[in-house]
């Protein structure tokens, strides 16, 4: 298979680049294909979908594939018995092997120990997922559960809906080995998780019959292995109290585990009598087996009021697996590290790690212990506390609702990095995300929500985004608050303009500004229309977008968001001075509020207007001038392309393209490292053009193409205008004129579409050089005509030469 070929021939030189010439002689060892760059290019595009290929400037370079992930939980230190189903499942050689049967019995212990014996066939990655199918509360759903399983596979661009995710996820596991733990399933959940590769696995564990897969249907423990696991835990006494202990268990697994850990710490005769006794709260049934359930009352009953009590409040619980500071939280008076340590010691509560968790028995049992007024609050004010927290200090410059003054002292962590806030959040977004609809129709719900915008923003996890915005819209819809309503939307809306949802972004930042009428709030109403512009700019519609921004400025003159993007949008619409203006008003606010990093950022923006204003002598002052401010920040703070390509397309106008294209490709790689697409595609058609100035078609034929490809992938109007240009030119310079000329007309269309005025001076003067080159002088004329009124409107003076000649030509 090609796509085959080509991953291992750019797996021989795993990091290093592999020349075109050497890829399309590995592919094509025979019968090359009429271009066999573009039929190179287009095979690399298939290969992206699943692997990191790097383009440098005599071919590609494969990024060497991390580690796999290891997510499954640490295996039972002293696992015994199904020796028989362990064969089984090791001997397997079925894609899905389903290990069904009752709660309680081991169905999860066994398929942890079976994935641990399994683990190194699967060097890839052993992904884990407890869907809580089951338990108490909402199950996790497969949107979510394979956003975890891609995140870890290492996917950046994450669609959102589960077709494309299980889509996604298939690609991500066809060459891959691969072994997928998913605990606590139903057959409907089960179906969009599983992966597609030959050499993956998937065990599954449910309660439920799956006989469309192969199956281990696990029952109690047979007598001699509830006696191992008894000897195991050192419980002794005589042969008839044991049998009696397994028989009182129901042969269960986790009752035995349970009653084990008490029976350590006394006299097996005491601990039967007790088990035997008529005090039990046989009204507690789990499942309907009270003998279970008695195992699970004396071993509760035996354990410190503290621990008795935290117990009973852990059902509350909203997500997987909890810290020390949520247990505390609960408890609302004293750490619970010591009752905690007394659970886990008693077998009711596991610990991995730094985390915790119950068995879905024990915590229906814990919620039908009773629930303690005011302790659900406690740990929602816990975690909106430490949210906050977190908020500010990964991401200081994002608009949030104010959070009121938290009641009482809840558990706080100290985050004195933006590391250490996104670490918190990486531990507890499941759980945050899984409290806000038991928030109920408190401001916590939306709050909570309001406060992960930014985390997930950054950090991608837009799956979680809309389960959080959504749930925080219902709340404040029940609450009949209207300002928080404006906020979710607002919410929802970013989240569509995160997937490129941009249709979707607008309409919920319309509703948002709608409500905001009823409830005015310029804070949160300016955030909106900063968000309203962008999806505008996205989408090509550049006079909206300088609209919403302009009524931004209005409400706050002195936001340096506000002044940047407006420059942003003049930068493509045109005219140029009203960006430098925009753009040198945020400049002098920044040094107003203090603002280095929005400085610096102002600055290289500012650099680019002065480009294509064609004031090249201050560019070079710009650039030197970003450079001090650069070196006096934080690396976190300096923008990531900062002082590499700045100045670059000056540099390529004044006829130095091999200055202009080594910093390109030194951009390239940042930004391919980053995957920023967006960025990639500009530079693309950037090293593009400095190829064919160096009379490198085939090179600048490659960087133009894979431009268009990113930008069309992405709905990048721009881009796709921008490189569309550039093959037009490829085309033109390598003499196929009938083809450039009807890519220039192509570029036109998509220029105009977007109001790109200042982009479509460029496409113009292209699309008149090649009607000259065809003769058509009356054309030519023309179109270079609008190409000089044009660069008059906008001021866009960045391709003067270029017009000058074009229009002087015959």
């Amino acid at each position: 298979m090609r796509i085959e070929a080509l991953r291992q021939a750019l797996a021989a030189a795993p990091g290093r680049p592999v020349s075109f010439d050497d890829l399309i002689a590995a592919v094509w060892p025979a019968d090359r294909p009429a271009n066999p760059k573009q039929a190179l290019r287009n095979l690399v595009q298939r290969l992206r979908a699943t692997e990191q290929v790097i383009t440098e400037p005599s071919g590609y370079r494969l990024v060497v594939r991390k580690p796999g992930p290891r997510h499954v939980p640490a295996d039972l230190p002293d696992f015994v018995g199904r020796e028989e189903e362990i064969a089984r499942a090791l001997a397997s050689e079925a894609p899905v092997l389903a290990i069904t049967g009752p709660p309680g019995v081991g169905k999860t212990s066994l398929a942890i120990h079976v994935a641990h014996r399994l683990s190194e066939r699967f060097p890839d990655g052993q992904l884990h997922v407890n869907l809580r199918a089951f338990a108490e509360g909402a199950a996790l759903t497969p949107n979510q559960a394979l956003h975890r399983f891609l995140r870890a596979l290492g996917a950046e661009d994450i669609p959102v809906e589960v077709e494309a995710q299980s889509a996604l996820f298939r690609k991500m596991t066809a060459d891959r080995a691969v072994l997928v733990v998913i605990d606590n399933a139903t057959r409907e959940l089960l179906g969009p998780l599983l992966p597609h590769g030959p050499r993956c696995r998937v065990i599954v564990t449910s309660r439920t019959d799956l006989s469309e897969h192969e199956q281990v249907r696990l029952a109690v423990f047979e007598e001699d292995e509830a006696q191992e696991l008894l000897t195991r835990m050192r419980i002794s006494g005589s042969s008839d109290d044991r049998a009696e202990l397994v028989r009182l268990c129901a042969h269960l697994p986790l009752a035995l585990r349970i009653a084990a850990a008490n029976v350590a710490s006394g006299h097996l005769s005491d601990y039967l009598a007790d088990l035997r006794g008529d005090d039990r709260l046989d009204a507690l049934e789990i499942e309907g087996d009270a003998a279970v359930n008695a195992t699970f009352d004396l071993s509760y009953r035996a354990q410190p009021v503290v621990a008795q009590r935290l117990f009973r409040l852990l059902g509350l619980i909203p997500g997987q697996d909890f810290s020390v500071g949520a247990a505390t939280a609960l408890l609302g008076d004293g750490d619970a590290g010591e009752p905690l340590r007394q659970l886990v010691d008693a077998n009711l509560v596991q610990h991995d790690g730094d985390r915790y968790s119950l068995h879905d028995l024990l915590r229906m049992y814990a919620l039908r212990l009773g629930e303690e007024s005011g302790a659900r609050t406690r740990l929602v004010d816990y975690y909106l506390f430490n949210a906050e927290a977190a908020a500010r200090k990964a991401n200081p410059d994002f608009a949030r609702m104010p959070v009121p003054q938290v009641p009482g002292d809840p558990p706080r962590h100290e985050f004195e990095t933006q590391a250490d806030a996104i670490a918190w959040f990486d531990s507890e977004r499941g759980n945050i995300v899984a409290a806000i609809p038991h928030a109920g129709a408190a401001p916590a719900a939306w709050l909570l929500a309001d406060m992960l915008r930014a985390y997930f923003y950054f950090q991608s996890y837009r799956v979680d985004w809309f389960v959080a915005a959504r749930a925080g819209l219902a709340a404040a819809v029940e609450a009949g608050d209207v300002l928080a309503q404006a906020v979710m939307h607002g919410s929802l809306g970013l989240a569509h303009f995160s997937v490129s949802g941009l249709t979707d972004a607008i309409e919920e930042f319309t509703r948002a500004r709608e409500l905001l009428r009823q409830h005015p709030d310029d804070r949160m109403l300016v955030s909106l229309l900063i968000n309203s512009g962008l999806a505008y700019q996205r989408l090509g519609r550049l006079s909206d977008a300088v609209e919403v921004f302009t009524a931004a400025r209005e409400l706050q003159p002195e936001n340096t968001a506000v002044a940047f993007n407006l420059g942003g949008a003049y930068l493509d619409l045109g005219p140029l001075s009203e960006s430098l203006a925009n753009v040198r008003h945020a400049i002098e606010l920044s040094e107003k509020q203090n603002l280095p990093h929005v400085r610096l950022y102002a600055l290289d923006a500012l650099s680019e207007v002065l480009e294509y204003h064609g004031k090249f002598d201050l560019v070079t002052q710009v650039i030197a001038e970003a450079g001090e401010v650069r070196r006096g920040l934080p690396p976190e703070l300096a923008h990531p392309l900062g002082g590499v390509a700045l100045g670059a397309t000056a540099v390529l106008a004044q006829g130095r393209p091999g200055e202009a294209l080594e910093s390109w490709l030194k951009a390239l790689k940042i930004v391919q490292d980053a995957n920023n697409q967006i960025e990639e595609a500009d530079l693309l058609d950037s090293i593009g053009d400095a190829h064919r100035a160096l009379g490198e078609l085939d090179k600048a034929f490659a960087a133009h193409g894979e431009g268009l490809a990113l930008s069309v992938k992405n709905g990048y109007l721009r881009g796709e205008a921008e490189n569309l240009a550039g093959l037009a030119a490829d085309h033109h310079a390598a003499g196929d004129l009938e083809e450039a000329l009807k890519l220039a007309l192509r570029a036109r269309e998509r220029a105009e579409a977007g109001e790109l005025r200042v982009r479509l001076v460029r496409v113009l003067i292209i699309t008149a050089a090649i009607q000259r080159s065809l003769g058509d002088h009356d054309a030519a004329d023309k179109t270079a005509q609008e190409a000089q009124q044009l660069a008059e409107e906008t001021e866009c003076h960045l391709w003067d030469r270029d017009l000058r000649e074009v229009a002087t030509a015959r």
